[in-house]
């Protein structure tokens, strides 16, 4: 990058803007300084140079934390309008502007040398003012600043607790998901299983089959299931709710359900001109002068549902996520045009108008048991039992039921009372008791008795009565492919099996002195359990070298291993953790991003937690080793806002597998594979995926599972997912290494 000098003069009134910034960001160090000079004002007289040169060296730290505090945007704005150092007119600026210490003075300029630019500042301090021991101390620093890039992979937010791609089992008795009010719980691309020890609550959504025979549905959630939802014991719920293509609840106890929705008629979607493009599951209503008189309607053109996407098999091969909440529908031709759709698989596309018909049922069927029910939706529902409340029933087919109450209904079929007996049309009991005006296309009958019998508030035989079907809910488990490769230039630790040579790069690493750890090292060479006497990566439950005596990537025993990202050519296996010695206060917690492209295997010797990088920031910026590229100059993370960079929130990225027995991870967990945990209950406080480059099982042993997003930040949930070009790389101006290179007295 170039940089132009200005004229002498210009850009003054930006100097002082940027540097009142820049003290005000220091207000708390010169705090320090004032308590520092008022513990020692009795012996002022006979230190005053000593003090002068203290207050010339905190105007030299402020400026270091200033310059590093600035974005590669307004460094650039800062230098392009600093005057060059052979300008004989400096324009004089006063740190004390903000600060009201008259006793620190600033004067800074730039030199420019070929491509390299340098920042001057002259830093006086004084000392024992308006008194005989007056002194003042003058320092001049230079500062490098360097061209710099950052590569990483686009920012994404986590927008469920857990995503399964594959067999779901749930077993374990403590399994629970929890998110809090922004996420929902879980989205399962297959079958979910809630085993009989499990006490799960859940709520989200899942692509196929849902079994319960243990667990739940959390209060006031909602549970959605492309295919059946099926109990043969669970917790029982409080106002829940339940979509699916089939609900079979049984006799399987009370229960409070705020909806059961079920069923969508299968139709054939075709152009303007009557042309077939697919097929689909789809919700609405028929068109009446469409249908025949047979009952139920289950055929005809219909008007299809806005309130839930939809997905399309194309005749092309391709399948297409249609939303019509914001489409335009005819309803007296049931042309649907404005719709919205995203490509699933291959290819196809949408014409500008479509129309939907139906041919048969698809799902539908409700089976229950004296249950309490706000909306009761289906096309077959079987509602037995005793002692029921239902608020509001469509039925689009014939609806059984016991003795209960029902507040209003509306059927496409005929109403059978189950349970219910007569001795004449106007001698029944146990029917249900209809609260409001209520309609059926069909007749109501007594099973026990073949005469007609009238129900109080009921209209029998409406003509071109039908309720219409919900649809079948979808449910988008859409993930990121995990490509280990792409998350390379992150890294901060690259462990790579070259020939027969086990190597570690490290990048963008220095310890806290400011020595530079960046380079290739040879593992089973040379000596690296320590730099400069800080531990480093230590094996074997003490002072041993790691990877050397196990198999390829195993860590046994660990004592010292980094902070930062770790990048593995293969898979990782922890067998133990005794301590962490290259990061002060942690204990046996391991501060990293685990990335592989082979299987991850956390086993159940001793051991601490798995921590994100992001997740404990003291401990990751202001530690012994630091990576630059998670941490700034100030000990904060990178970034305008001090988010840092998003891999930095995951503990584990793997293109495989996971088996964990008993380990706590803060950070987001994604899986190529499956995942299986045994032992004590895992804790996995963030995001987890699995299966996200093939379906992959998820079992879950008699510990159980917890995925927790609930207390995380808005910034913490921000994950990386790749892009088309698998990598983002933006570049600027920064300050180069913690401080001035170069200071002097004057």
């Amino acid at each position: 990058m170039k940089f132009y000098k200005p004229f002498k003069q210009n850009g003054v009134a930006t100097i002082a803007i940027l540097l009142f910034v820049g003290v005000a960001i220091s207000v708390a160090v010169f705090g320090a300084f004032r308590a520092v000079e008022g513990s020692q004002s009795q012996a002022m007289t006979f230190h005053a140079q000593t003090q002068a040169q203290r207050k010339a060296w905190a105007g030299v730290d402020i400026t270091s934390k200033y310059l590093s505090s600035l974005s590669s945007d307004n460094l650039e704005i800062l230098i392009e309008a600093l005057p060059s150092k052979s300008d004989s007119e400096l324009p004089q600026q006063k740190l004390n502007a903000e600060i009201e210490d008259e006793n620190i003075q600033l004067y800074i300029y730039k030199e420019e040398v070929d491509d390299d630019v340098f920042i001057y500042a002259e830093v006086t301090g004084e000392a024992a003012k308006n008194t005989r021991a007056h002194a003042t101390s003058t320092i001049e620093a230079v500062f490098e600043m360097q061209q710099s890039s950052t590569t990483e992979t686009t920012s994404c937010s986590v927008n469920r607790t857990a995503v399964m791609r594959g067999v779901t089992n749930l077993t374990g008795g403590g399994t629970n998901f929890i998110s809090g009010d922004t996420l929902s719980d879980i989205a399962v691309e297959g079958s979910l299983t809630l085993g009989s020890s499990s006490k799960s609550g859940i709520s989200g959504c899942a692509s196929g089959d849902v079994t319960m025979s243990g667990g739940g549905i959390k209060d006031n959630a909602t549970l959605l299931v492309g295919g059946e939802f099926k109990v043969d014991s669970m917790s029982q719920p409080n106002n829940a709710s339940v979509w699916a293509r089939d609900i079979n609840i049984g006799n399987t106890g009370n229960g409070d359900y705020n909806f059961l929705r079920a069923g969508a008629y299968t139709t054939t979607i075709l152009d303007k001109n009557g042309i077939v493009i697919g097929t689909g599951d789809v919700g609405g209503k028929l068109i009446t002068d469409s249908t025949n008189s047979s009952l139920p309607w289950i055929s005809g053109t219909l008007i299809p549902t806005k309130n839930i996407p939809f997905v399309i098999e194309m005749d092309t091969g391709g399948r297409l996520l249609v939303d019509l909440s914001e489409a335009i529908i005819d309803e007296l031709s049931g042309f649907v045009t404005g719709q919205k759709y995203e490509v699933l698989e291959g290819e196809g596309s949408l014409p500008s108008t479509l129309r939907f018909e139906a041919s048969n049922i698809s799902g539908g069927s409700i089976n229950i048991y004296s249950l309490n029910v706000n909306q009761l939706w289906g096309h077959s529902i079987f509602a037995d039992g005793y002692g029921a409340n239902y608020n509001t029933v469509l039925s689009n087919g014939d609806f059984i039921m016991g003795a209960g109450d029902i507040g209003t209904l509306v059927g496409g079929g005929n109403l059978t009372a189950s349970e219910g007996g007569c001795s004449s049309s106007s001698n029944c009991w146990n029917t249900p008791n209809l609260a409001s005006t209520s309609e059926i296309a069909g007749l109501f009958n007594v099973p026990s008795y073949s005469g007609s019998v009238g129900l109080k508030n009921l209209t029998q035989q409406v003509s071109y009565l039908s309720p219409g079907l919900p649809g079948i809910p979808f449910c988008d488990t859409r993930v990121e492919q995990v490509v280990a490769e792409d998350f390379k230039a992150s890294a901060n630790y690259i462990f790579e099996e070259i020939g027969a040579k086990r190597q570690l790069t490290i990048q963008h690493v220095t310890l806290s002195d400011g020595t530079e750890l960046d380079g290739v090292y040879d593992l089973l060479t040379e000596d690296l359990r320590s730099f400069n006497g800080q531990p480093f990566l230590t094996c074997g439950w003490g002072n041993n070298h790691c990877f050397r005596g196990y198999n390829v990537w195993e860590l046994d025993g660990l004592s010292a291993f980094p902070p930062g990202v770790a990048w593995f050519d293969s898979s990782l296996k922890i067998n133990g953790v005794s301590s962490n010695n290259a990061v002060s206060g942690i204990g046996k917690d391991l501060l990293n991003t685990l990335i592989t492209v082979g299987d991850v295997e956390l086993t159940s010797s001793g051991h601490g937690d798995i921590i994100a990088p992001n997740f404990d920031v003291v401990a990751l910026c202001q530690g012994n080793i630091i990576p630059t590229n998670l941490c700034n100059q100030s000990g904060e993370l990178v970034g305008d806002d001090n988010s840092g960079l998003s891999i930095a929130n995951s503990a584990i990225v793997s293109e495989e597998s996971l088996s964990v027995a008993g380990w706590s991870m803060s950070g987001h967990v994604t899986l190529g594979g499956g995942i299986t945990t045994t032992g004590a209950k895992v804790i996995i406080n963030g995001g987890l995926v699995v299966g996200s480059n093939k379906d992959g099982s998820t079992t879950v042993g008699q510990g159980g599972l917890e995925v927790n997003t609930q207390n995380l930040s808005e910034d913490q949930l921000q994950t990386s997912c790749t892009n088309d070009n698998g990598t983002n790389e933006s570049s600027g101006i920064q300050l180069k290494g913690n401080g001035p290179i170069w200071t002097r007295y004057l």
